[in-house]
């Protein structure tokens, strides 16, 4: 079972939170759902490493970074692997990524979309759990100093270049069980993934990818599918305060995937998909409150279903006891009815 979140930063108040107190974790609200993942993933949205004491740029407010003891706090929690391409890896320069790298390293935790070695960003990350092989690509497509391409950090952080990208996910998809893509883009605030991120995905999916799960937004998208592979578009927001004038930069979902074996007992064959719905208070993401849980849900799933029918549409169902909602393609209870009229119930 894989499961993913959106963005985290872990710098402003959140780190000032880590640096006054190690133990401080702000996702403990969401624990029931990420320590029971066999692969837990988020993006990872500040640079890690010893500043001083200084979370944010006093310049620039959109310059921002965490605490070296912020690594422990991911690991702690039992996030498994981040991606680190997205537009804030170069805020405070190639030394800070490159110690990034080194306190996610010491921590346990792996990375994908950026590297030490020039080139290497485009890499995946693989990992191994109850004999299958995980393949995670990373991508940014959004960066704050001009053009990647002719910026510095163009050797250590993987843009979303379809020509570097799509040959080491074939290349990938004959190795390796599961493949799946980190994609950090789109605009802002707007509540469906715009046309550049459209193409990115759907040529990705096309060259075979078990899912894409996609940042920067800080709103939650809809669920779009290729040939019953889940496409999020965008994740929203998981450690990160709320934009005051945008509601649904507070409320958001994790993408949770269970995989089995396929008949040959070989490759991983996708059995299940879920979205698992919280809102943050703060910067600390929690479930939906017993006393108004209810109707949060009902918000989300209009919300979500309504956010679907702009990427093809998707079927929610009603929440498992652990609070996650079942997600199908549209088509799926159809298919479903039909055979079962046919005497095939599945």
């Amino acid at each position: 079972m894989l499961i993913a979140g959106g963005d985290v930063s872990l710098s402003r108040g959140c780190g000032k939170k880590i640096l006054d107190d190690p133990s401080y974790d702000p996702f403990t609200g969401l624990a029931a759902w990420i320590a029971p993942a066999d692969v837990a993933f988020a993006n990872l949205e500040s640079q890690l490493f010893d500043n001083r004491g200084e979370m944010q740029s006093p310049d620039n407010l959109l310059i921002f970074c965490g605490p070296p003891g912020a690594a422990r706090v991911v690991g702690r929690a039992g996030f498994d692997v981040v991606s680190t391409a997205n537009n804030h890896a170069w805020d405070y320069g190639r030394q800070a990524l490159f110690d990034t790298m080194t306190h996610l390293e010491q921590q346990g935790v792996a990375y994908a979309g950026t590297s030490r070695a020039p080139r290497e960003q485009y890499e995946p990350v693989v990992l191994r759990r109850r004999g299958y092989s995980i393949a995670l690509f990373a991508v940014t497509d959004i960066w704050n100093q001009g053009p990647l391409a002719s910026h510095p950090a163009r050797d250590y952080v993987a843009g979303g270049e379809l020509e570097e990208l799509l040959p080491r996910i074939r290349r990938a998809r004959a190795e390796h069980d599961v493949v799946l893509v980190s994609y950090h883009g789109g605009s802002e605030y707007i509540d469906m993934p715009v046309q550049a991120t459209r193409n990115f995905v759907s040529a990705v999916m096309r060259s075979g990818v078990d899912a894409v799960v996609g940042h920067h937004p800080h709103v939650p998208h809809g669920v779009g599918w290729f040939e019953g592979r889940p496409a999020f578009y965008s994740l929203g927001n998981l450690v990160f305060a709320m934009h005051r004038d945008y509601k649904w930069t507070g409320m958001s979902f994790l993408a949770r995937l269970t995989f089995a074996s396929d008949e040959a007992g070989r490759k991983a064959r996708l059995e299940r998909v879920e979205a698992c719905p919280y809102q943050i208070v703060g910067h600390r993401p929690v479930r939906f409150e017993a006393a108004g849980s209810e109707a949060l849900e009902r918000a989300f799933r209009r919300h979500l279903a309504h956010l679907s029918i702009t990427v093809g549409g998707s079927r929610i169902g009603e929440a498992n006891p652990d609070g996650c909602l079942p997600l199908e393609p549209p088509d799926a209870a159809r298919a479903r009815f039909v055979a079962t009229r046919e005497g095939r119930p599945r």
